[in-house]
């Protein structure tokens, strides 16, 4: 189904996701969320509800997600998800669990990415590229980052996604 230019439930119609890890940022808003974190981290930690939303970030909210964990990091509930986040899924994903998200081929790599966030704090960096029958379709650089809940007694997971030109070359500067 295509609604306002935007492909939905595109994974019915030969859709794939192919995803990669990375080691650097490239994009600014994903950068610019990584800097907030890290600067929030070294002061006590980022506390949704109190450093987002917030007017630091209000270009990114479009393309965060928020994840709490459940079962100890068994799977993740989407707690929230930006409009953005429909481009790269072909439809609204909050409230449903990674488990769902994902097609059981790609979910090892997400959920193995998400506990690693959830239990040592450190980010997941990843691009993934949505392909259709072959060919590059869209692009989406991916962080995830540990945060914690409005009642500071929990980590959740906070993902920043942003769409990359589908003509970007990878290169060893942006591996």
């Amino acid at each position: 189904m295509q609604a306002l230019g935007l492909v939905l439930d595109d994974r019915r119609d030969g859709f794939d996701e192919i995803c990669a890890r990375k080691t650097s940022a490239i994009h600014r808003d994903t950068r610019h969320l990584m800097e907030v974190w890290r600067q929030l981290d070294e002061t006590g930690g980022f506390i949704v509800g109190i450093h987002i939303p917030s007017r630091r970030l209000a270009n990114l909210l479009n393309g965060i997600s928020l994840y709490e964990p459940i079962d100890g990091g068994r799977d993740f509930r989407v707690r929230l998800a930006g409009s953005a986040v429909l481009r790269r899924f072909g439809r609204d994903v909050a409230h449903l669990r990674l488990s769902e998200v994902f097609e059981k081929e790609h979910l090892a790599f997400h959920r193995s990415g998400m506990r690693q966030v959830y239990r040592s704090g450190t980010p997941f960096l990843y691009r993934a590229e949505k392909q259709w029958q072959g060919q590059r379709h869209a692009l989406f650089e991916v962080v995830c980052l540990r945060v914690y809940s409005p009642d500071c007694r929990d980590s959740w997971i906070l993902s920043g996604q942003a769409g990359l030109p589908a003509d970007f070359a990878e290169s060893p500067e942006t591996g």
